[in-house]
């Protein structure tokens, strides 16, 4: 069985150089002009990651097992045996998921801030799968200080947006390219709805993961207020998808997702509940009626950047999904 054990380390120490050179090497490769190369690269981020957790299982089970023989192994006072187990435990071992995730992080930001449409939806998905994988306390900080790239996906891109944007000049990889051809040019609607749908479909995703969750923690009510104001006031076309994001959200902050949108719905004056008790202050004193829309507190938590035409009848109907779906639930289960 010993000997059985040093074959699987050695193979699973075999496994895991390969997949950390092969992500080494294809990392840089997403900040390439070429989307052909960033989409290939995404599969071997993926399917890396993937491998380097299996390869860190693989060692949590070695350690167990290997404690268990070396029970066994003192019990007996096997002591070749012991030299054996000692010998094998030489060398570096796997710490290799959290910093290869971390070299590869800087790379998957500029393919977000800076890729096509087609580009920046697969890299999504990628997102998706390496915080579900890594666990979201890994990327607190990140999703922190890089998440303007959600903002830009998530906010209503103007005319004067899209103007802006093309003196933005990012630092790409040339590849022998003599000439830079803007990702930004004009580009069509519904490539921006893929993406954007895209976009709440990794909240959701990270959202309704336990393991995954605490990445959203450090932007939790900027995100929350950019997807009520897409389910409120955005296109027909992210509807489902914004509500299913509110959705999950709500597994990490219920409160402030009912908040959000009952300050919405409440501001019209019909339908407010009463306190259940004297005691209660009353919901008009809790959540003022505001003097425009831009006084919602999702907007205030979205930025100025930020304009979304909010629709009360938009608003009640997705109030009264989650309140049927989610709320009354979660209510129930505390």
């Amino acid at each position: 069985m010993l000997f059985k054990l040093n074959e699987l380390k050695k193979f699973r120490r075999t496994v895991g150089s390969v997949a950390g050179s092969c992500l080494a090497a294809a990392g840089p490769l997403l900040a390439s002009v070429e989307d052909a190369a960033r989409l290939i690269v995404l599969n071997i981020v993926e399917d890396g990651i993937a491998a380097l957790e299996v390869v860190e299982k693989s060692y949590m089970h070695e350690k167990q097992a290997e404690e268990e023989i070396g029970q066994v192994v003192q019990l007996f006072s096997l002591h070749g045996l012991k030299d054996i187990l000692d010998s094998s435990n030489e060398g570096v071992d796997e710490n290799r998921l959290l910093p290869a995730m971390n070299k590869l992080w800087p790379y998957m930001v500029v393919c977000l801030k800076h890729g096509k449409p087609v580009a920046v939806k697969r890299c999504l998905r990628t997102v998706s799968i390496v915080v579900q994988v890594c666990g979201g306390d890994f990327f607190i900080r990140r999703f922190r200080s890089d998440g303007s790239f959600l903002w830009k996906l998530l906010t209503p891109k103007t005319a004067d947006s899209r103007r802006s944007s093309k003196n933005e000049g990012p630092i790409l990889l040339p590849y022998r390219k003599s000439e830079f051809r803007s990702t930004d040019e004009s580009t069509a609607e519904v490539s921006i709805l893929k993406v954007q749908e895209a976009a709440l479909h990794m909240i959701s995703d990270i959202a309704q993961d336990k393991r995954s969750a605490s990445a959203l923690e450090g932007i939790l009510k900027k995100v929350s207020g950019l997807v009520v104001g897409i389910a409120c006031g955005g296109p027909d076309a992210l509807q489902d998808a914004a509500v299913s994001a509110l959705s999950s959200l709500s597994c990490i902050d219920p409160d402030l997702i009912w908040v959000l949108l009952a300050d919405i719905v409440y501001s019209s004056g019909r339908g407010v509940p009463s306190p259940p008790t004297s005691d209660f202050p009353e919901v008009s004193q809790l959540l003022p009626s505001p003097s425009s829309p831009k006084e919602y507190l999702c907007m205030q938590y979205c930025g100025e950047d930020s304009s979304f035409d909010i629709q009360l009848l938009k608003a009640e109907n997705v109030f009264e999904k989650l309140n049927s779906e989610v709320f009354t639930f979660q209510a129930t289960c505390s």
